[in-house]
């Protein structure tokens, strides 16, 4: 089978802005997100496909650039497809349209495959192999790369892993992690300046009882925040981000 695009449709809730009115980040992760789970349901390779066999999509990195926000109750295209494969990772692009085709933003991202059982990260597995890459579009440049390390923390918040923060996988969803992150950004930045860019690596999982701690400072530039989320209990590093804003 060869792969193909898919569109979904969706309109931003009232739940899902800021008090500027306009749809926050998480929000359109998560749209994007849906947007893919329909696709590869389409491609007979969603979530529920491998959790068939034992296995689960698990998000590794996404890179978002947006140009506008959508404001409630404004209708919008996600447009997705699959854009490449690189060893064990597995490339999906995404286009934000309002209903005129205004382009809103654009992400790419990497995906690997997990054993729900062992919590391993697994060869990408033949029935997945079969279904040939062929992008709708030209694909964005990979999600590769490593991030500054953040060096000096100026801001921290301590959040508890919570029933609700739980996903299908029994780990924190990633927009959990990402609202996190945006959490531990002081008002200032965050009520007057417009998020542009996010960088995000998901490196490990936290489970229900954690608590993470968020931390953030500053990057080469006024504009740019670097993120860390780490295990209180265990010390380890679970997400590695850097956003930029403007100015």
């Amino acid at each position: 089978m060869k792969s193909y695009p898919g569109t979904s449709q969706f309109t931003v809730r009232s739940s899902e802005i800021d008090y500027h009115g306009k749809a926050t980040m998480p929000a359109l992760v998560s749209y994007m997100q849906e947007a893919a789970w329909a696709n590869t349901r389409d491609l007979g390779i969603s979530m529920y496909d491998l959790l068939e066999r034992g296995l689960t999509w698990v998000l590794q990195r996404m890179r978002v650039e947006m140009f506008r926000y959508p404001k409630h109750g404004e209708s919008i295209t996600i447009e997705t497809w699959a854009s490449g494969r690189e060893r064990v990772f597995l490339h999906r692009d995404f286009r934000i349209y309002t209903s005129d085709k205004e382009l809103l933003g654009q992400a790419t991202s990497a995906w690997l495959v997990m054993d729900v059982v062992k919590r391993q990260m697994v060869s990408v597995p033949d029935f997945i192999m079969e279904v040939e890459v062929v992008p709708g579009q030209e694909p964005l440049p990979f999600a590769k790369g490593k991030l500054p390390q953040l060096q000096e923390p100026k801001y921290k918040e301590q959040m508890p892993v919570r029933w609700h923060d739980i996903d299908l996988n029994r780990h924190v969803t990633n927009t959990r992690y990402l609202q996190w992150i945006l959490d531990t950004v002081p008002l200032e930045i965050i009520d007057q300046k417009q998020l542009l860019e996010l960088d995000i690596i998901f490196k490990a999982e936290s489970i229900l009882g954690d608590t993470i701690i968020s931390e953030a400072g500053m990057g080469a530039s006024e504009s740019i925040l670097l993120h860390r989320l780490t295990s209180q209990e265990t010390g380890k590093e679970l997400v590695q981000a850097k956003t930029l804003w403007d100015r």
